[in-house]
């Protein structure tokens, strides 16, 4: 039954009409990998693709009643940061059935994209910095998540 709960829960939070109630969806350490591009801070011989993760970190996707989304990060020193309050533009992409996609542009041309997927309680991240002058890089993690 607990397999079900999700697509239940999202079932009952979307009516046809689009999102009318808040959701979120809470995710936990991500695992993936990494290209780090040569300049700023990253060496040559630092370059190129890797294993990567952020063992301790943890993010919220949210849609508050209003249709507004965001995304929730707790850094380092476990101060919550909100990608709006950061300038981001954060808009929710529906995928059918399957899922929802949170799409994050800020103004320095970091992109970020969560694809949360209904069927697995999972979310996949992409996050490209390639205008950061310090560590330019595209990384592809995925999170188990809990939607409610």
């Amino acid at each position: 039954m607990t397999k079900y709960l999700p697509p239940l829960v999202l079932g009952l939070l979307l009516p046809l009409s689009g999102l009318s109630n808040a959701l979120t969806v809470s995710c936990g350490a991500s695992n993936g990998y990494a290209y780090y591009f040569e300049g700023g801070l990253v060496q040559k011989k630092d370059s190129g693709f890797t294993k990567d993760s952020i063992s301790n970190g943890k993010f919220s996707l949210t849609v508050n009643d209003k249709n507004e989304a965001d995304i929730l990060t707790i850094d380092a020193t476990g101060t919550i940061k909100s990608a709006t309050s950061q300038g981001g533009n954060v808009m929710l992409l529906s995928a059918g059935d399957g899922g929802f996609n949170w799409l994050a542009v800020y103004g320095d041309g970091t992109l970020e994209v969560y694809s949360y997927s209904v069927s697995s309680n999972s979310v996949a991240s992409y996050r490209n910095t390639v205008g950061n002058p310090n560590v330019a890089k595209n990384s592809l993690f995925v999170s188990d998540c809990s939607a409610f």
